[in-house]
């Protein structure tokens, strides 16, 4: 058999370089290729405004009480007036004090459409603490705090590689079941933007005042890797234009591994 190509640091690190060349504000990467696990990035120690992206991890603390036989499914949470937030979502529309929703309905809107009634409902439900002591657990991720969570690329990565190889501690239901929920994420304007349709993308956008990123595990037929893209400086459409050209750059990047040295 030919040899094929090895995932080489340097030479991604150089494609992304390349890729946020000329543009303003910070902009941080980590990507892992799931084949090699060897990893590459820009700033990705640098830290960020987690907003919305600390919902995945949010789910599988969620996820892991199901699994351990804490929490149903099925089991329904009244809605109060302190779980209101305005942004994304559709329960503002519609709720009302004392409706009850299922956990499973609140775990699929707080990924599909990234619902924050949905996130402070569950969150409510089982505690902020029981869901930074599942992100302290090892090789999720480093640090939890409800309203100013700071994360990293390579941290949020580490939550991604978790997930994807079983470290998360969620049975292979659950995952499956987050990651579906991922992949129809209504918000496809940065990490699949420029992705072949034959490319599946479980992803996570999250977006605060200047700062917009989002964060995914991307499976293509020969090759695949986990991506963290975070702005800080730039105004939404730039930083959808450039988080959709760094995942398509490192798409093309690891397609090129696949053929012959």
């Amino acid at each position: 058999m030919p040899r094929l190509r090895p995932f080489r640091p340097a030479d991604l690190t150089a494609i992304l370089e390349r890729t946020v060349s000329g543009l303003p504000g910070t902009i941080g990467v980590y990507v892992t290729d799931l084949m090699s696990g060897r990893s590459a990035g820009l700033n990705p120690t640098a830290e960020f405004y987690a907003a919305s992206t600390i919902k995945v991890p949010i789910a599988m603390a969620v996820l892991r009480l199901v699994d351990q036989g804490r929490l149903s499914l099925d089991q329904t949470i009244a809605y109060q007036p302190e779980d209101y937030q305005a942004g994304t979502g559709v329960l503002q529309a519609t709720i009302r004090p004392g409706d009850r929703v299922s956990v499973r309905r609140l775990l699929e809107l707080m990924i599909t459409v990234s619902d924050n009634i949905a996130r402070n409902m569950l969150e409510r439900f089982i505690g902020s603490g029981t869901i930074r002591n599942y992100m302290l657990s090892p090789g999720v991720a480093p640090a939890y705090d409800p309203l100013e969570t700071p994360v990293t690329p390579a941290g949020m990565t580490q939550v991604l590689i978790a997930l994807d190889s079983g470290r998360s501690g969620l049975s292979r239901d659950s995952t499956r079941m987050l990651l579906r929920w991922m992949e129809e994420a209504a918000f496809r304007q940065r990490i699949p933007r420029y992705l072949p349709e034959s490319v599946v993308a479980a992803t996570k956008i999250g977006s605060r005042d200047d700062e917009f990123h989002d964060v995914g595990l991307v499976y293509a037929p020969d090759r695949s890797f986990a991506i963290s893209v975070f702005t800080k400086g730039l105004s939404q459409s730039q930083a959808e234009e450039v988080i959709g050209r760094i995942a398509e750059a490192v798409y093309w990047y690891e397609d090129s591994l696949t053929r012959p040295a």
